[in-house]
This record gives structure tokens, sequence and C-alpha cells, in this order.
């Protein structure tokens, strides 16, 4: 088992390689809408720490809660939400999901199981819900999916810096480059198309050395470690034949797009610049039929550069975690501190969905065709219960908006809602994680 070190550090490689995999597709865009209609695409948007939120309806401070009011029966949202209000008829509020396996885990891990429904720590971990839909319908498009992040990365177990994670449970890196993303996806000048046919032949170059290295392995271990090493060769056979299908959409002209709302030099230091390129970059992304499905984590749930954005941003007194535990007790001051840097959230999430909805696809629109999920898995720095959360857009895929949950304590698991989802996007699926059924009350 002297070789155990190398296969493992190879096997880390592969999955950082698998992230931006291109996938052929054959037709031409106008082709694929004509044959099967407009895209079916899902973003999912991710806020670490919490937002601003009152255990009850009654506090002192529901005023400045980031659950909408009910006003004669429509949803009316305070001020640290008051950028979603024309969204208010296009998208529904939920409070009172949460995944089960998840609400006993340490708080700051829970960002980990997001979109997975999956206790980080325990020994099988689903696939997250967008790559469920990528295995299903990413080879129609350039990429299956975009993983996306502020700060980039993997980060560690139980402090992730991404919201995806592959069929096997492994987590896959996102990027935080954005003229490296800009570059992946638009850019065709030729000395950029050089780099990436040499960077195909290198990972195939490695991948042909891990396959070798492993098949070496086999012969000099147990009949248990065997069954381990065929499970990963399949994974590598996967890597393999994506690896071959980038190296056909080397010679494939990518989009042109305009680039006028694009600031690819913008650092954390200009955090409102960076999370408007990195949702511009999206709707390009989306626009061009490049992808269908991306997440983007926001804010992690770790200490770093990022945390300090309330600062950079709105001039706050104090980190984003800082400002979220100083609200835990829902003081009026603490509440609008925290409040304040949640509609800052909101004013560019605002932005990206009126430039969704402002884009035709047919008789409706961008939005009408995208399910757009945003929230946090904290209701409360450390409380993994009652996540917040909001999903826009969707309405031509048979999703029925303007809603706002507020579940009780029978309340399905997290799961289901992205049970509802996977079927909405055309997912041929019965069952995701724990999910126990479709929540049938969303559908139209």
């Amino acid at each position: 088992m002297n070789n155990e070190p190398v296969f493992h550090t190879r096997r880390h490689f592969l999955h950082g390689a698998g992230v931006a995999m291109l996938l052929p597709r054959l037709e031409s865009l106008g082709e694929t809408l004509a044959a099967s209609g407009p895209p079916r695409r899902f973003l999912g948007l991710y806020v670490g720490h919490g937002f601003a939120v009152t255990p009850h309806d009654n506090h002192p401070s529901r005023h400045l809660c980031w659950y909408p009011k009910l006003v004669e029966g429509k949803m009316t949202f305070n001020p640290s939400m008051a950028p979603l209000q024309p969204f208010a008829e296009q998208l529904s509020v939920f409070r009172g999901l949460e995944h089960p396996q998840v609400v006993a885990t340490n708080g700051h891990s829970s960002a980990d199981s997001f979109l997975t429904g999956s206790n980080p720590q325990g020994s099988v971990i689903s696939p997250s819900l967008d790559q469920v839909a990528a295995m299903a319908h990413g080879k129609k498009t350039r990429f299956p999916s975009l993983v996306l992040g502020n700060e980039g990365g993997l980060g560690a177990t139980g402090s992730s810096l991404t919201l995806s994670y592959n069929r096997s449970g492994r987590a896959i890196p996102s990027t935080s480059d954005l003229t490296g993303l800009y570059n992946r996806l638009f850019n065709s000048d030729p000395a950029v198309i050089r780099q990436e046919k040499a960077r195909h032949e290198r990972h195939g170059s490695l991948v042909d050395r891990v396959m070798g290295s492993a098949k070496s392995l086999q012969r000099r271990v147990g009949a248990e470690d065997n069954r381990k090493i065929d499970a990963y060769l399949e994974s590598v056979r996967a890597v393999e034949q994506n690896i071959e299908r980038m190296q056909r959409w080397s010679d494939t002209p990518k989009p042109e797009v305009a680039t006028d709302k694009l600031s690819l030099k913008a650092t954390v230091n200009e955090p409102q610049l960076f999370i408007q390129t990195m949702y511009e970059l999206i709707y390009l992304a989306f626009k061009t039929d490049s992808t269908r499905y991306a997440t983007y984590m926001l804010q992690s749930m770790i200490d770093g550069p990022w945390n300090e954005m309330p600062k950079y941003a709105l001039g706050l007194p104090a980190g984003h975690h800082r400002l979220a535990h100083s609200a835990a007790g829902s003081g009026a001051k603490a509440m609008e501190t925290l409040g304040t840097f949640d509609r800052f959230q909101a004013e560019q999430l605002a932005g990206f969905l009126h430039r969704m909805a402002d884009t035709p696809e047919g008789e409706v629109s961008m939005l009408d065709n995208t399910l757009v999920f945003y929230g946090s898995s904290n209701s409360k720095t450390h409380v993994n219960r009652n996540y917040p959360l909001l999903v826009a857009g969707g309405r031509n895929l048979g999703l029925r908006q303007g809603v706002f949950h507020d579940l009780d304590a029978s309340a399905p698991p997290l799961s289901n809602l992205y049970l509802t989802f996977l079927q909405l996007l055309g997912v041929p699926a019965e069952r995701f994680s724990d999910s126990s059924g479709v929540m049938q009350e969303l559908l139209v």
C-alpha cells in the first residue's frame, strides 16, 4: 500500500479537473429550442450565517424581519428585502423548511449540506441538486454546470466554499476568478484557445497515469480494496470521457457577448462590482445557452476576507459573522444593522432578476424559464432550523408564485422542495436525498 498517498493526491486532482467539463452538443441553439422548447434552468444562491429574522410575528422587531408580511393576502417586504417588492408575484418565500439530517450538526457546517440534504459528517453524501440536473441534461450545453463562489475553492468538510457535490458526494471546487470564467465562457482569442487545448492534453495525460497507477495498485491489494478502486476507476473513466468532449469543443467558436456590464478586475474590496459581474456572467451563460445549471456561494461561513464584506460595501461596524451573532437576540439596532446587509444582497439579486425578466424568450421571459433559489441554512447563526428561503421565476415551468409558505412543525423535509424543482426541470427523479414526495401545492 506504499502508493496510496499518490493515489489520493491524484484522486484529489481529478475532482478539481471535473469542475468545468465541456459537454458536446451537435445541434444549434435554434434547433434545440425548436425541438424541445426553451431551456429549463436552475441557479442556487447561498448566504451563510442567516438573515435578520424574528422568532415570531408579534416580535417588536418584526418590521425589520427578512420575511414579508401579508397585506390583503399579498406579500409586502420589509426594508431589508424591499428591493424584491417588484417581483412579489414572481417569487415565493418559505419559512419552516430544513434538512432533518443537519439539524443537530454544528451550525457552521450546514453550508455543506444546503443543496444535498446530507449530514456532512455522514457516510453517504447525496449529489447536490444542480449536479443531479446536470447529470440528466448537461450534455445539451457546452458546460454541464457552473460552480461559483466569492471565495472560491473547496474549503474543508464542515466549512465548505462550494454548494456543489458530484455523483460520489465529493465537493466540486467553486471558482472566484472572474477573468478566468469569462475566458472559459466567451474568449475565443487564439492564445486562450491554445492554452485550453494544452490544458486538456495535460489533463488527459494525467488521467492516463492515474489509470495506470490505480490498475497497478489493484494487483497488490485485497478484494475489498479492489472494489473501492473499481468504483473510483468508474469516476476516472467519466473524467476521461469529459476531457475528450472538452477537446472536441475546443474547435467550436464561443459565443460573442457584450462586455459593458463586466468589471472583471473587481476584488473583495469592491464587493458590489464583483457580485454584479458574477451575476452578469451567469446571465450571459444562460442567455447563450452555455449552461443551464449554476450555483453561486455569495457568503460562506468562514471568517475570511469576504466575511468583511459589510465593512467594505457599506461601512458597517463588523463582519457578517459578528453581525449575525449580534442579531440573534432580535434587538432592534442589531436587526437593523444586519438588515442593512441583507438589503445589499437583495439589491444585487433584484438587479439580476430584472435582467432576466427583461429578456424575452418566446412569449415569456428568461426568468419565467429559470428557477432562482436563494437562501441560507441558518435562521440564526448556529441554528440549523427554519431556513429562510425564496425561489423566483419558473412560472413557465409550472411553478405557482406569489405565495408566502409559512409552514408549521409538520413541514416536509427541504428535499421535497428540491425534488419538486428537479421534476420542474424535466429531470426524471422519483426521490432526492431524504425526500418523501413532491410539494404539489407549489404547482399550477
